[in-house]
């Protein structure tokens, strides 16, 4: 293929981002500014009158892009040809299995394993660009230890950029790794809506539920759609929200952009993608 149709076709995709982009924006009203609030109430009251609890928030604006990230497994090689242990690639999933040759036994003291675990993944021997994955606690139960990639960008929330290292019998057995490469913005950066904009958003649509704690809120990068071979992500405010009774832990969605609701919420493995 000759050099001046690859730009075509490059220019072409290009434009195809920006048009549906800009028909998304067009079509989802901007219900929130930096210094507003959707109804003109004490947010703060009602969600204590209603025994919800939320963490400390305020009206500072943040920042970010709409990132367009082409599928590309060039990583993965990299990755089989720098770990120690037995690789198994998953291309179409962008995906990568190690088992280790000898697992890893942890310390049953869990801040010493929690160390342990860092130890290991930021050897490069063992995890491919590991310290570039960041760990949230407050997310992922159990024996198993979950982290999401983080970039020049921001930290990402998404299946296609985790790290899940697998404990079994108190030791490290193998890992799943998937890795986001090549992001470009395919827009300028735009501010983003305040934590507490983020907040009275939820509340507002009724995403809070009574007796209940949000544990945990974070901008973070999420994937909203896959166009043209191009998967694009958006700033989002991620809450964790937890019942006080069933202490069940529900993730919910702000688009950072217009503090609209994103519906089809995500889950902590993010399957539902």
């Amino acid at each position: 293929m000759d050099f001046k149709r690859i730009e075509w076709i490059f220019l072409i995709v290009f434009i195809g981002i920006n048009i549906f982009l800009g028909i998304e924006l067009w079509q989802t009203p901007t219900l929130l500014s930096a210094g507003s609030t959707p109804a003109q109430t004490d947010i703060k009251s009602e969600t204590s009158a209603d025994q919800i609890t939320i963490p400390k928030v305020n009206d500072k604006q943040e920042d970010g892009y709409y990132l367009a990230a082409k599928t590309d497994n060039s990583w993965i090689k990299k990755a089989t040809q720098q770990v120690k242990g037995q690789v198994e690639n998953n291309s179409s999933e962008n995906l990568i299995y190690v088992h280790l040759d000898k697992p890893i036994t942890l310390s049953k003291n869990k801040k010493e394993a929690l160390r342990q675990v860092m130890r290991f993944k930021d050897d490069s021997q063992n995890v491919y660009q590991g310290k570039n994955y960041t760990y949230l606690s407050e997310l992922f139960e159990g024996d198993d230890y979950i982290f999401n990639q983080k970039t020049k960008y921001g930290e990402f929330f998404a299946a296609t950029a985790r790290l899940h290292i697998i404990v079994k019998d108190n030791q490290i057995v193998s890992y799943s790794q998937s890795y986001v490469d090549d992001l470009n913005p395919v827009r300028e950066r735009q501010n983003t809506i305040s934590s507490k904009a983020a907040v009275d958003s939820l509340y507002t649509y009724s995403e809070l539920p009574n007796n209940s704690k949000v544990i945990l809120l974070k901008q973070v990068y999420t994937k909203l759609l896959t166009v043209k071979g191009n998967t694009i992500y958006i700033p989002t405010w991620l809450a964790a929200i937890e019942n006080n009774t069933s202490k069940t832990v529900t993730l919910k969605r702000v688009n950072a952009f217009t503090g609209t609701i994103i519906q089809n919420n995500v889950t902590t493995d993010d399957s539902k993608e």
